[in-house]
This record gives C-alpha cells, structure tokens and sequence, in this order.
C-alpha cells in the first residue's frame, strides 16, 4: 500500500497552495533541463508526468542501498 500525504503543490505562476488534501505531487532524480519527472496521485490514479522544476512539489528520500560487491572491487 502507498501511503504518503497528499500535500497538492506550490503553483510557480501564483505561488497558491494547489489540490491540497486532494493530489500528491512528488519529485523524482530525473531531470531534463527546467523540467523534471514526477509521480502525481490522488485517490483514483497514479502517474508520472514532467513539470517545470519551479513548481513546489514534495520530496521523499529514499536511502540508496549499496552493492557491496562494488565496494571490494574500488578496494583492490
């Protein structure tokens, strides 16, 4: 189950608070020069869609688990 608020979003045109309670916006890493990738759900549907960076949307960190077989290589 996906459980994280729905905070809606900044709007960069007005700066009004947007589908609070309503819509979650949350960014992703990828980027493409003033937009990025994000994930946008609300109770019925979740999607990615890229928006201007400007834009406030959420952010959720995630921790990046790392591949220790890696690690002995960068030893040797």
């Amino acid at each position: 189950m996906f459980n994280n608020p729905v905070a809606g979003y900044r709007n960069n045109s007005t700066g009004a608070l947007t589908n609070v309670g309503s819509n979650g916006n949350y960014w992703s890493s990828t980027v493409s020069g003033t937009n990025a990738r994000n994930l946008n759900f609300n109770s019925s549907n979740a999607n990615m869609n890229a928006n201007n960076r400007a834009n406030g949307f959420s952010v959720r960190c995630i921790k990046e688990k790392i591949c220790h077989a890696y690690l002995k290589m960068k030893k040797k």
